[in-house]
């Protein structure tokens, strides 16, 4: 299956935003007992994630804000960068991400699209994105489908590994639906999916990032990889830890990831190495 996605509309547990706040001139005891009951349950959806809150720096510090923004920028004929985030898991990549970016760029804003097949992911990036004021950049999280859904950053991949279309993997859709998508982004992200869902997902991943990314766009891969079929004896160990609890799974050859962009209109530009024997895999839309 091919990439297919949908939008999710958010819950209405966040229609209570600052804006909102703002308008209640006289604020009663009654309404302020509701807004803490409102905070009590975002705050409740909030997921965390232990391998994102390890690597969220290292890859915008050594990835984003080195390698990648600054040719975005450049290169920008908008008043906005323009990212799609798949498999965005609990929200920490999306919040931190975003935050760093507004923190050091004071020309141009960011527009921010996260996805995951979660429902309880979605649920919890759009807290986190409340709780961060971030609702200008950051957009409702979708709930688009890469093929198979897999594994997420929430959880660090236990919770994934249901077939698109269940009740929380978000819900198939007509890509023709979706038109106002195509050539759109200037950044696709997937941080730690492709090892943890099936091959189908990854194929799914390099569908949309071909369709979605403007010419000369970027896609950015993080995640483990073999080289030439081997890697560290760690990861070796972690592939075979990952093939037990899913055959589909696994750290996957990089070549073989390579192979699947070039062939939807993706150029591998560069790998990165990263803290833990992780690497950031980079590549432009020719």
């Amino acid at each position: 299956m091919i990439y297919r996605p949908v939008l999710f509309a958010a819950s209405t547990a966040f229609a209570l935003s600052g804006r909102v706040v703002e308008s209640f001139h006289k604020p009663s005891h009654l309404w302020q007992r509701k807004y803490s009951s409102t905070i009590l349950k975002m705050n409740k959806m909030i997921l965390e994630s232990p391998s994102a809150e390890r690597n969220k720096a290292p890859i915008y510090d050594q990835v984003l804000a080195t390698n990648i923004f600054p040719q975005l920028i450049k290169d920008s004929k908008s008043d906005k960068i323009k990212v799609l985030e798949l498999a965005a898991g609990c929200g920490l990549h999306t919040t931190h991400f975003v935050q760093s970016f507004l923190s050091s760029n004071k020309e141009l804003g960011i527009e921010w699209h996260p996805s995951d097949p979660d429902i309880e992911a979605r649920q919890s990036i759009d807290a986190r994105t409340i709780q961060s004021g971030l609702e200008k950049s950051i957009v409702n999280a979708n709930g688009w489908i890469l093929g198979k859904s897999g594994g997420t950053a929430c959880g660090d991949g236990d919770r994934g590994n249901v077939d698109a279309g269940s009740s929380n993997s978000g819900h198939d859709g007509d890509v023709a639906d979706y038109e106002q998508y195509h050539n759109y982004f200037d950044l696709v992200m997937c941080i730690n999916m492709i090892h943890i869902s099936p091959w189908e997902a990854t194929l799914g991943l390099m569908a949309c990032a071909g369709t979605c990314l403007q010419k000369g766009g970027m896609l950015m891969c993080y995640g483990p990889y073999k080289v030439d079929g081997t890697a560290v004896e760690s990861n070796l160990r972690f592939d075979e830890s990952l093939k037990s609890r899913n055959p589909g799974w696994g750290v996957r050859n990089i070549e073989d990831v390579i192979d699947a962009a070039n062939k939807e209109g993706l150029s591998y530009v560069d790998r990165i190495e990263m803290p833990a024997n992780n690497m950031s895999v980079l590549f432009r839309k020719d």
